[in-house]
């Protein structure tokens, strides 16, 4: 690639070549949480479940599956079992099943916790696919185009990129421990151990990278009241792009709004 290419490379709209993630950062947000939202709204556990294996479809047809699974699994063991459990052994209920001490599992227990978790699983699978669908230069970017100050939009930026800086920080430090012969697997007691001492060169990491990027902030005259310029360009919302989202609203708001009707009638 020479320089007039790599020069021309800026000017073009930055494209995924995927209908999923080539969508608007705002409009991709807009229909996802729509679609968890809406679990809050039926009434029925089925639709929730429907709503988890339709997360699992969106997830392959973005192409980020393996991404998605490997995330989403310790959300449906640690919290969806967890709060089944929960529900269907303590909630009150008519049809018993099984009794024993404080427990009471009964038809209605399980209906509940079944109801529960349907919701957990669905908002927080719909978060997670947005996560991992989504570049945060681009969501950013498209928080100014509509008018979010670009320091704001530096912040969300900024506390995404400390998360995963952290996260591939801890990796090193584990790492390094390892290579000292420092047991760092183990049972749950010992691997505590081993991440106790690491907090202290994670603080110290953080704090020297906030004054990296202050300096590398006012270097680049950051707080300057001029228009900013980007190396970015999303592609322009297209027709059928603001249809599909203005139906999708259309059908959440009735759906809202059949709902209220039924609880006040």
């Amino acid at each position: 690639m020479d320089n007039l290419e790599f020069a021309n490379h800026f000017l073009e709209p930055r494209r995924y070549g995927n209908i999923i993630r080539d969508l608007n950062p705002l409009n991709r947000l807009n229909i996802f949480l729509v679609l968890g939202l809406s679990v809050f709204f039926v009434s029925k556990y089925q639709y929730g479940f429907f709503m988890v294996v339709l997360l699992f479809l969106i997830a392959a047809l973005a192409g980020r599956l393996k991404n998605y699974l490997s995330v989403y699994w310790k959300i449906m063991l640690l919290f969806g079992l967890f709060l089944f459990c929960v529900k269907a052994a303590f909630s009150p209920g008519v049809h018993m099943i099984f009794q024993l001490w404080g427990i009471h599992v009964s038809i209605e227990s399980i209906q509940s916790g079944l109801s529960l978790i349907s919701k957990v699983l669905s908002f927080s699978g719909v978060v997670v696919l947005f996560v991992q669908t989504t570049e945060w230069e681009d969501f950013t970017y498209a928080l100014e185009q509509i008018g979010v100050p670009h320091t704001v939009s530096f912040v969300i930026l900024s506390s995404f990129q400390t998360i995963s800086d952290l996260g591939q920080s801890a990796n090193v430090i584990m790492d390094s421990q390892k290579a000292r012969g420092i047991e760092t697997d183990g049972n749950l007691w010992k691997r505590a151990k081993a991440y106790i001492p690491v907090m202290g060169p994670l603080v110290i990491n953080a704090v020297s990278g906030v004054e990296e990027k202050s300096i590398a902030m006012d270097a680049r005259a950051f707080s300057a009241p001029v228009q900013n310029s980007f190396l970015i360009e999303l592609p322009k919302v297209t027709v059928k792009e603001k249809a599909f989202v203005i139906l999708i609203d259309v059908l959440f708001v009735a759906l809202v709004v059949g709902r209220i009707a039924l609880w006040l009638l």
